[in-house]
């Protein structure tokens, strides 16, 4: 009986080391959010730097106007920070205000952080003014500064959302509608995307929250 209470003993004695062990090896890369969109060269295939990591792409300087009806700069109202990105547009029957609700949720998470921003862009940029994006924005009680709602050139806005982010964006020949994404982009302070979330559903945009988050730890541990 000593001899089993003994081992017993034992295997608890381990049970801390065991659990500092696999957080030690695992937790960090566990936690870790995965990188979207590596480069491809002229072959389609992957890009690797000097030391065989993959390059992944990156969101290029871009700039638009905003609802407030000044010129947004990416390099400058986006430097160092966090920012989620959609496409939308005004008009939109059910789907845009479904992301735009949900887009409020995150704005509310993270009120307070200045660090994390929210970019909506319009897809129907030739109705959707400065104004029109105004008093779409208040509509959601958009924080200024904050809340971006942004407008400009359509050739602009669909090369940013098809080329950057690989999103679908098109006018229906013949028709008002639009065909736009309802996903959610997450980029880093590195113009990565580092998260892809449905922006209509409840759940995916607790992800999303939760995944900034994880993303807030990476760069506090990284200071």
């Amino acid at each position: 009986m000593s001899n089993i209470k003994a081992l017993v003993l034992g295997l608890l004695l381990l049970v801390p080391i065991f659990v500092f062990i696999f957080i030690t090896t695992f937790g960090e890369h566990y936690f870790s959010l995965r990188t979207y969109f590596p480069e491809l060269d002229d072959k389609g295939e992957v890009v690797y730097n000097t030391k065989g990591d993959t390059v992944f792409s990156k969101i290029p300087d871009f700039t638009l106007t905003s609802q407030e009806g000044r010129t947004f700069k990416k390099s400058e109202d986006l430097k160092e920070t966090i920012y989620v990105v959609d496409f939308f547009y005004a008009t939109c029957p059910v789907i845009c205000k479904k992301m735009s609700s949900q887009m409020t949720r995150v704005q509310e998470a993270y009120r307070n952080n200045p660090s994390i921003k929210l970019v909506s862009i319009t897809v129907n940029p030739e109705n959707d003014t400065a104004a029109v994006l105004k008093n779409y924005a208040d509509q959601y009680d958009a924080i200024p500064g904050k809340w971006f709602f942004l407008t400009g050139s359509r050739e602009q806005i669909y090369k940013l959302a098809s080329e950057s982010f690989y999103l679908p964006v098109q006018q229906v020949p013949g028709q008002q509608d639009f065909i736009h994404s309802e996903k959610f982009m997450l980029v880093d302070k590195e113009q990565r995307v580092r998260g892809i979330y449905d922006g209509t559903e409840y759940k995916d945009v607790d992800r999303l929250i939760l995944e900034i988050n994880v993303l807030l730890d990476e760069y506090s541990k990284n200071k």
